[in-house]
This record gives C-alpha cells, sequence and structure tokens, in this order.
C-alpha cells in the first residue's frame, strides 16, 4: 500500500544515489519525487525508473518535478545532487523546506593528484551548512558511505551500516527508522556536528580503494 502522507523528494535525484534511493523507496511504497533543475528531466528519469520497477515485477511511485515543486510538496528532503552547488540549491528552497526533515548525504571534498581530501565549509561540515541557510534543526546527516551504484542495481540485496547524526532527536530517529526500512544497518551517531567526522569517512573509503586497485566500491561495517 502506498504511504500516501508520506512523500519524499530526492532533490537532484538524477545520480546513483538519487536513483537507488528513488528505487527502493518506492518498492516500500513512498510516493518518490525525482528533483532536477529542469522540469523534463526529472519527468524522463521518472519514467525511466518507473521502466526499471516494471522490469522487476513492482508498481512505480515515482513522479518527476522540478526542484521546487518536489520541496515543496515532500514530507523528507534528500539532498542527492552534486555538494558543490548543493548549498546554492538549497538557499534557493529554503523557504520550501521550512521545518521539513532534510537528509544530507553531501561530502565535500576535492581530488588532488591521485588523493581524495575532504574539504568542510567554516561551518565544519556540509550538514552543517545546510542547516545553517535552513536556520532549523531537522536537518539529518547520513548516507554517504552508501556505495552509490551499488546501491542503484535493485538487483543487488546487500547491506551496510550508515551513521545518522541530527541536533532534533525526533528527525533524527525517523531517519534511522526510514534507513532500516531500506534494509541497511542504522546507528545513532550523535548531535549534527558528528557529522563532520562521518561525511570525511568518504574520502577515506575512495583513497582506499584507489592505493589498494579495489574496482568494487567500498562501504562501512561495524564488527
Amino acid at each position: 500500500m502506498v504511504n500516501a502522507d508520506k512523500r519524499i523528494a530526492c532533490i537532484g535525484g538524477t545520480g546513483n544515489l538519487g536513483k537507488g534511493l528513488s528505487l527502493r523507496l518506492s518498492i516500500l511504497g513512498y510516493n518518490v519525487i525525482v528533483g532536477s533543475r529542469m522540469q523534463e528531466k526529472a519527468e524522463r528519469l521518472a519514467e525511466e525508473y518507473g521502466k526499471i520497477l516494471e522490469n522487476f515485477g513492482y508498481e512505480s511511485n515515482i513522479i518527476g518535478l522540478a526542484n521546487e515543486e518536489a520541496a515543496k510538496k515532500a514530507d523528507i528532503a534528500i539532498l542527492t545532487l552534486p555538494w558543490e552547488h548543493a548549498f546554492g540549491v538549497v538557499e534557493k528552497l529554503k523557504d520550501f523546506l521550512a521545518e521539513k526533515i532534510v537528509i544530507s548525504p553531501l561530502v565535500p571534498m576535492e581530488k588532488v593528484g591521485k588523493s581524495f581530501i575532504f574539504t568542510p565549509p567554516p561551518e565544519g561540515s556540509a550538514a552543517e551548512k545546510v542547516a545553517k541557510i535552513l536556520g532549523h534543526d531537522k536537518v539529518v546527516s547520513a548516507y554517504q558511505t552508501i556505495p552509490a551504484r551499488r546501491f542503484a542495481d535493485i538487483s543487488e540485496n546487500f547491506t551496510c551500516d550508515v551513521v545518522v547524526c541530527g541536533d532534533s532527536e525526533d528527525a533524527k530517529h525517523r531517519v534511522i527508522e526510514l534507513t532500516k526500512e531500506l534494509g541497511l544497518n542504522a546507528f545513532d551517531g550523535g548531535s549534527l556536528s558528528n557529522s563532520r567526522m562521518v561525511e570525511s569517512i568518504t574520502p577515506l573509503l575512495l583513497n582506499v580503494m584507489v592505493n589498494n586497485k579495489i574496482k568494487k566500491e567500498l562501504s562501512i561495517k561495524f564488527v
């Protein structure tokens, strides 16, 4: 049954993480909104994702809208866009995202030579900068360490550990609940400021992949 009152928007949901979340949340029965700067692109991707679901025998609950409309209609918004563009987009959407749960998987980083380095903003982390722009405490940091390409392939049944950080206990625990619904292991990582440590894990994983010539995307597991 579709969760009619639970609309989740993937803002800029055109990459692998947005694709994986859109597909898997739709399978769970959520109404999913793929957001893009261009309405036509959002609609095209929603149709593409719908065909993937149909090929696997699932009904699609995915629609495509321009980012503004996606943010306006969403109960929960996930920022699945490149971090370089994210802060400007959040600034434009802040009126539509007021008091809504906003999930930040953003990781500010740069490639220097063959290495990746963490390049946080002055606020300390991407998630903290998003919270500063929005001016509320319902920003939750999560999903930075999901192997996005693998996650976008719904034929792959895998699990990984996800650290969830946030200053609103209600918002954080809603995201933990949602993460578990996705079949992932969710751990409470404490306050939003702890996102600084979590975000820095992604460039570390990439460096391990590069230095050890590992082609398969890596994630984290607590043992």
